[in-house]
């Protein structure tokens, strides 16, 4: 049993009536393929109001980028209908069921998109699909405004608020994530007391109690200790531990550059001659998880010299 061409690919694009596809032109010099969709009723529901059995206006030719076929650029290109409706007076375009209004991509290509744009680098997605960066861009930001207003920030108790450097130079946001669910609440630029009392609101915005938040473990900072303590009054703050380390790491090379340079004599008396002993100090600083062969045999000399 034989089946057209056009029925096969309506079925493989999961089209209903009355979409079907009329026309499929493979174009192998640009590595094309044109679908062709047509839409041949006459009465359709109205879109603004939903009252069925409303007139065809006129049809409009529009085109979308679809999912590649057999290493083909795939596009879908129809005449949708404009509803002329007597029930509320307005002419509204149809809604075609592969793709969202005002976009120019499939619904199955936007969710490829977003797919290898979680895994790479904007450019690089954009570069393998063959489309301008911008336009991937303003799909990221259409769903993750949707995702944003879905965020429910209820159950939010402990925060942990870091600040973090885009690019290069000085160009610092606040990111405020909730510990427990392990999930980004927020992210703002700067990173001043302000910036807590920005997640304060967005907090509230999404169903969230400040005074529900009983812990907020941030850096050493006196910008946001301020403002954990203006705008999260009920939080007890803590310090997270890999700046903790950081100073206690500071505090311990500064003292033994010190000792080295005031007391050259003692230091040589303590460690003996035996280089071993200075390089251990390195390995000692590191978590044993990243030490290198040459740091496990020192610690190993260090504990059984």
């Amino acid at each position: 049993m034989s089946i057209a061409v056009e029925a096969l690919f309506t079925t493989a694009l999961g089209l209903q009536a009355p979409g079907v596809v009329s026309n499929v032109d493979l174009n192998t010099v640009k590595r094309w393929i044109d679908f062709e969709v047509k839409c041949d009723a006459n009465k359709l529901p109205c879109p603004a109001c939903g009252v069925d059995g409303q007139g065809v206006h006129d049809r409009i030719k529009r085109s979308w980028r679809h999912l590649d076929f057999f290493q083909f650029e795939a596009w879908l290109h129809a005449e949708v209908p404009r509803v002329d409706c007597s029930a509320c007076g307005k002419t509204t375009q149809a809604e075609v069921p592969w793709a969202r209004p005002g976009s120019a991509f499939t619904l199955l290509f936007e969710a490829l998109a977003l797919s290898l744009c979680q895994t790479l680098p904007v450019a690089q997605a954009a570069n393998q699909l063959q489309v301008r960066s911008k336009r991937l861009w303003r799909r990221i930001e259409h769903y993750v405004g949707i995702a944003r207003q879905r965020d429910e920030m209820t159950d939010v108790r402990v925060v942990g608020i870091d600040e973090t450097s885009l690019k290069k130079g000085h160009n610092y946001v606040t990111v405020v994530h909730d510990l427990e669910a392990r999930w980004m609440l927020f992210m703002t630029p700067g990173r001043g007391h302000e910036t807590v009392a920005a997640f304060k609101q967005e907090l509230v915005a999404h169903g969230g109690v400040a005074d529900n938040i009983k812990h907020g473990c941030i850096d050493i900072s006196a910008a946001y200790a301020k403002g954990v303590a203006e705008s999260l009054p009920q939080a007890q703050i803590s310090y997270d531990r890999f700046h903790v380390i950081a100073l206690a790491n500071a505090a311990m090379d500064e003292v033994r550059r010190e000792e080295v340079r005031t007391q050259p004599k003692a230091v040589r008396a303590a460690l003996g001659e035996d280089a071993k002993a200075v390089k251990a100090v390195w390995g000692m600083r590191k978590n044993p998880v990243g030490w290198t062969y040459h740091q496990i045999s020192s610690m190993h000399w260090l504990a059984f010299p």
